[in-house]
Formats: C-alpha cells, sequence, structure tokens
C-alpha cells in the first residue's frame, strides 16, 4: 500500500505534468480522463485532444471549432446562414447542440424538419416556397447548407424560355406566384402603357422570342387592321394604346372639326375611300338621303340642327315674323312647313293652319287668339263680362259658344237681355214684361226664383210661404191670380161656402185650424151663457154668412124649444136666461 508521501510525490508529478508546455503531442492525463470515444467525424482528432480543447479553458473550446469549421465561422463573424442568424444558436456554445464523444456512430448534428424554422438561414421560405416539402429541395448525400438558392438551380426543368432570358428568374417573377410577372418593361426600349400593360408576355413574345422585336404598331397588329392599309401604318397618329377607339388625331387640323356625333362616327363612314380622297364638308354634302324634309327647308340645315344631336333643333324661330309659343313650340315643322320655305311661307294667322280645326264653325271670326291661348286650345283667356259686357253666370257659363252665337261675332252679336235669347222658352208668353230677372235667377230657370211676394198685395205668410208659384198661378197668366182664400181653398172649406169666401175672417194662413173670430166685438150680439158653446153651423144656417141678416131673437132660433107654444109671447129673455134654460127669473106684470 503506497505510504503517504508515495502519494504525495505523484501528485506533484501530475501537476507538473499539467503544467507543461501544450507543444506536447498529448496530455497524458487527458488521454486519461477522455469521457469516451469521438464520433466518426472527429475520429482522427481522437489522439490529439489540443486540437478542440484548450487545457484549463473551457471558454476557449468554441474559439477552436471555429478554426476548423472555417464556413461556419464566416457565417457567425457576417451574421448570415442558420448559425449567424438563428436566436437559438446566438450566445451558446457548440457542443451545446452538437454533442461529442458518445461513440463512433453518434450524431452530430439533430435536425428535426418539422419543427426547424427556415426564416434563420439565407433561404427563408416564402410564397410557394412555403408549401413545398424538405426532400424536394435537400438532396440526400447533400448537406443542408450546401444547397442552392438560385432558381435556375432547382426551376431548370420547369423554365419555359430555355434559358434565353438567363438565370435571374426573381428578375420578373415572385416566389408567391410563378404566373406574377413583375419585369419592369420601361427599362427596354418599348415601354408597357395602356393596354399593352395589361397584355400577357406570350401575345407579343411568340415562341419565346425576347430580342430583337418590332416595336411598330402594324408589325403587331396588321390583321387587326379595320382600314386593311388604307390609312396608311403610321396608326399612333389617330390611335393610342390606352384604347384602340380614335381619340387623339386632332381633326381640325384638316379644316373640319369633329363636334358632337361627328366625333363618335367610325373613320370609314366617312373615309369611305384612302384618307387622301377629298370628302364634302357640307351637311347635304353626306346627308342628302338621311333629310327628312326631303329638300323643302333647303340645304343649310345648319341653320336649324347640330351635330351633337340631329333631333335637336337650334333653330331660333323668334328671328322670324312668327315666334313659337305655348304648343307651337313642340309641334314639327313638317306640320307647318308642308312645303320647300323657298317656295312657301306658311301663314302666321291661326285660321290660316286651324280652320278646319275651328269647333266655333267661323261663327266667332277669324280672331282666334282673341280668346284662345298658344299654350293650350282649351285655354281660353277671353273674359265675357271685360270683353263683351255679359258677365256668364249661372247655367250661362257652362253653355257652349253656339248656343247663343247663332252667328259670327263680327256680323251679329247675340242680344244681352233674357227675352231675346229665351223669347220661346217663356211659359207667360210674354204677360210679365220682358224683365225676367226680376223673378228667375241664371243659376237655376225653375227653382231659383228670387220674386218677392211682400211687394205685391198679397204676402206670403205662414203655409203660403214655401209653396211654389205654379201652386197657385195655375196659369202663366200670374197677374190674374184672385187673392181670397176661396178661390183657392174651395175644396177644403168645410162650411161649403156658408161663411162667404173670405176665410181671414177666422182662420189664419200659419195655422188653418185655429180660427180668431171673436163673435162679441165684430157682431152686435155678444155671446153669452151657452151660446158660447154653441156650432156657428147652429145659427148660422144661411148658406152665406152676412148677406141674409140673422135675427137675434130667442124665437128665431128656439121656436121648437118653446113649451109655452107662444102664450107667453115672443120675448123669451123675460123669463129665461142664456146660462140655463131651465131656470127663470121673476117677472112684474
Amino acid at each position: 500500500m503506497p505510504t503517504i508521501r508515495a502519494l504525495l510525490i505523484a501528485l506533484f508529478g501530475v501537476v507538473a505534468l499539467m503544467a507543461a508546455p501544450v507543444a506536447m503531442a498529448q496530455n497524458p492525463l487527458e488521454r486519461l480522463v477522455s469521457p469516451g470515444p469521438l464520433s466518426r467525424a472527429h475520429e482522427k482528432l481522437e489522439a490529439t485532444c489540443n486540437v478542440c480543447h484548450e487545457s484549463f479553458n473551457k471558454a476557449g473550446q468554441p474559439a477552436k471549432c471555429l478554426d476548423c469549421h472555417k464556413e461556419t465561422a464566416f457565417d457567425v463573424t457576417n451574421k448570415r446562414g442558420f448559425h449567424g442568424r438563428s436566436p437559438l444558436v446566438a450566445g451558446k456554445e457548440c457542443k451545446t447542440c452538437h454533442v461529442e464523444h458518445e461513440g463512433r456512430n453518434a450524431i452530430l448534428v439533430i435536425l428535426d424538419e418539422k419543427t426547424f424554422d427556415h426564416r434563420f438561414t439565407d433561404m427563408p421560405l416564402l410564397g410557394a416556397h412555403a408549401r413545398v416539402t424538405c426532400a424536394e429541395c435537400h438532396q440526400k448525400g447533400v448537406k443542408h447548407a450546401k444547397t442552392p438558392t438560385d432558381c435556375s438551380s432547382c426551376h431548370k426543368a420547369d423554365e419555359p424560355h430555355k434559358g434565353q432570358l438567363g438565370t435571374a428568374c426573381a428578375t420578373c417573377h415572385v416566389v408567391s406566384s410563378w404566373k406574377t410577372v413583375s419585369f419592369d418593361h420601361g427599362k427596354t426600349s418599348f415601354a408597357l402603357k395602356g393596354k399593352h400593360a395589361s397584355t400577357q408576355c406570350a401575345a407579343c413574345h411568340v415562341n419565346e422570342k425576347w430580342k430583337d422585336l418590332a416595336t411598330t404598331c402594324v408589325s403587331c397588329h396588321a390583321k387587326d387592321d379595320a382600314h386593311n392599309g388604307k390609312f396608311g401604318t403610321d396608326c399612333a397618329s389617330c390611335h393610342k394604346e390606352t384604347a384602340w377607339k380614335v381619340d387623339s388625331f386632332d381633326h381640325a387640323r384638316t379644316g373640319f372639326a369633329l363636334i358632337g356625333q361627328h366625333a363618335e362616327a367610325r373613320c370609314e363612314s366617312c373615309h369611305t375611300k384612302g384618307l387622301d380622297a377629298p370628302l364634302p364638308t357640307t351637311c347635304n354634302g353626306c346627308h342628302a338621303k338621311d333629310d327628312s324634309h326631303k329638300g323643302r327647308n333647303g340645304t343649310a340645315c345648319a341653320d336649324c340642327h347640330t351635330p351633337r344631336s340631329w333631333t335637336n333643333v337650334t333653330f331660333d324661330h323668334s328671328k322670324t315674323d312668327f315666334a313659337l309659343k305655348g304648343k307651337h313650340a313642340s309641334v314639327k315643322c313638317e306640320s307647318c312647313h308642308t312645303k320647300p320655305v323657298k317656295d312657301w311661307v306658311p301663314p302666321t294667322a291661326c285660321s290660316g293652319c286651324h280652320e278646319n280645326d275651328d269647333t266655333h264653325k267661323g261663327l266667332l271670326g277669324p280672331k282666334c287668339a282673341d280668346c284662345h291661348a298658344e299654350t293650350g286650345w282649351t285655354n281660353v283667356r277671353f273674359q265675357h263680362e271685360r270683353d263683351a259686357g255679359f258677365a256668364l253666370k249661372g247655367k250661362h257659363s257652362s253653355a257652349t259658344c253656339a248656343s247663343c252665337h247663332k252667328e259670327p261675332t263680327h256680323v251679329k252679336a247675340p242680344p244681352s237681355s233674357c227675352i231675346g235669347c229665351h223669347r220661346d222658352d217663356d211659359p207667360h208668353k210674354r204677360q210679365l214684361g220682358d224683365g225676367c230677372g226680376q223673378c228667375h235667377g241664371e243659376t237655376d230657370w225653375k227653382t231659383n226664383v228670387r220674386f218677392d211676394h211682400d211687394l205685391t198685395d198679397f204676402p206670403l205668410l205662414g203655409k203660403h210661404d214655401g209653396l211654389t208659384c205654379v201652386q197657385c198661378h195655375t196659369s202663366p197668366a200670374f197677374l190674374d191670380a184672385d187673392p181670397v182664400c176661396g178661390s183657392c181653398h174651395q175644396k177644403q172649406d168645410i162650411h161649403k161656402g156658408r161663411f162667404g169666401a173670405d176665410c181671414s175672417t177666422c182662420h189664419n194662413p200659419v195655422e188653418w185650424m185655429r180660427w180668431t173670430f171673436n163673435h162679441d166685438t165684430q157682431t152686435d150680439y155678444p155671446l153669452t151663457g151657452k151660446h158660447k158653446q154653441a156650432d156657428c153651423e147652429s145659427c148660422h144656417r144661411t148658406p152665406v154668412m152676412g148677406q141674409i141678416d140673422i135675427s137675434t131673437r130667442c124665437i128665431t132660433c128656439h121656436v121648437a124649444d118653446d113649451k109655452h107654444r107662444g102664450s107667453f109671447g115672443t120675448t123669451c129673455e123675460r123669463c129665461h136666461t142664456t146660462e140655463d134654460f131651465s131656470k127663470t127669473r121673476g117677472v112684474t106684470n
């Protein structure tokens, strides 16, 4: 068993060996304390630990790794590649990920393709690249870092240009979509403008021809030339790239500016021959066949029409002797101008054109404007009261003109009196004179009677008020009516004429059954006693009251009632009273 002295000597020997110069091939102690065999990649370095390790300096190991792995060192220094960009690597020692001394079959590079973040490499997966699998780009036997990043290396077989445009695919294409082209054609000698900017490349670059292409319009559009070469090959003199439709040629330079509908017309519609062929500049020169007037209005079409709208007539008729107003402003020219204006001018008087339309048949004369306005034939502005001195009221306002105007007004005007027009309608046969308006109103001839009967000798009172005229005036001769009651009420006289025809002596027109005759004041025989209760007929038995005197003696009426048989004379009132016939009063001889 070694002594303590021997152990101390051995320990100091170890320390001495560790302190020896590093130029030694290998420190025996380091060989002694090796944790295990290296991987097959580092197998040749197993006998020389100092290549990877620095004695007594663990922090110096990463520098040793980078001294050997120079590409990785370049990436770290220049912050490129996975080791220079990934936050998972920055500040960490190599052995954190790459573990050694695990044996010959140990895997130094552990890569999880599912979780690997490609953003921290020199080739971030963008656009369509984000959808491909790792194996589509990373070939077997080739380090991942050695995989090329240029387009042509992977897409050479897919490249439709066959290398004619070089390998800088990103100059035109983007990774989001292979078909999306972003090439700046403005950097070439033919900038794409207007419709050219939206045209597919293959439409011009046929069969992948990208160089020495012609830039003239006709070189591409000869087949599209609607003029068939008649207008030459300088298409740009009229057409623009923004639209094939002509909008740039200044036709005004030719002496005929294109205005209105002319600006929208096709060139071929006028230029039926070559551009050098002369064309007429007058309206009639081109539109003679389109003239709806058939030459009636001459050839100066521009006097009325404009090129902006053929139907928009601008002729100022007010410059003639007949300004168009009202309905005249909307009628067609041909409705008045039935012949050429150079040969015949329409009349300006209403009757000259509207004679056949005159509903009055000439009865009101030729001056239609006195009554009618141009705004509308039915718009009558004639005021009968103001212009004729006869206001049309009531039924007159709805009567037709011809019902009164039997002859033309300039020949004979209608009478203004009622009887002048209504002589044949007068039911009174002129017996009441010509003043029809004294009784009748214009609103209604039969019912609107306004005669004041109070001005006659027979005011209409009571039941009489409200009766129609014909109920009393049974004949047209109203003046022959008898004001006596009996003349009208003979059939209603319950007295059968015994009291005469003047019913008003007892009755009043307000209430027929209520009579007011006062026997005490109106006769010489006041009614007393039983006489007050007696009917008139019991005493007045004669046919007509007042024509035959009635005796006031008792015996005249009561001779049949005399029980004395005349033995006491005829002076009944000596013993009897009118209060009670059976009672007597004292009589002295």
